[in-house]
């Protein structure tokens, strides 16, 4: 419920956040959800802005900042005996929209330096308003995780594999 209300207040504005949760056996579950601080920008003139809030917040989840607030985070969550580990981000899409350069960059590097069973949930606000719920959790496939990190993929050559959630009880 945290990550649906946090997306819809920041509509049409990306969200982004951390999951944490446990690995337990052959289920990941997510038991909190953390958005990332928002930054506020200054304003700028130009059309083509790689600055709006909506790119910080898709880069949001790789940004060293805010690795930094996910340890702090897990660390005061394990001080009051809470088990937690970082499963994971979640981000919003519109209308399907979700896979880009930074959902593939957020992704790969959850997946190569926390653990390669990290989801990506994508929380579809639009989608999600039309009446059905729009959650789903991703992960790149292996082959994908090879080709990127040989850099044997470009956005107009390759097409990223996600494995969709094999188990909606990922998710409690």
């Amino acid at each position: 419920m945290k990550i649906i209300k946090h997306c819809a207040q920041t509509f049409p504005t990306t969200a982004t956040g951390f999951l944490v949760g446990m690995d337990a056996k052959s289920t990941l579950e997510v038991t909190n959800s953390f958005p990332f601080p928002t930054v506020d920008l200054p304003p700028t003139d130009s059309h083509h802005d790689n600055n709006t809030p909506s790119n910080q917040a898709a880069a949001a989840p790789r940004a060293k900042g805010n690795m930094v607030y996910q340890t702090e985070m897990i660390k005061k969550l394990r001080e009051v005996n809470v088990d937690a580990n970082n499963v994971g981000w979640y981000t919003s899409a519109n209308l399907g929209n979700f896979v880009n350069m930074n959902m593939i960059e957020n992704q790969h590097q959850y997946q190569k330096e926390l653990n390669e069973r990290t989801v990506a949930i994508v929380y579809d606000v639009s989608r999600s308003s039309q009446g059905s719920l729009s959650l789903r959790a991703f992960r790149l496939s292996p082959a994908f995780m090879l080709a990127y990190k040989e850099n044997k993929f470009t956005t107009e050559t390759s097409v990223p594999t996600f494995f969709p959630g094999e188990n909606s009880a990922i998710i409690s």
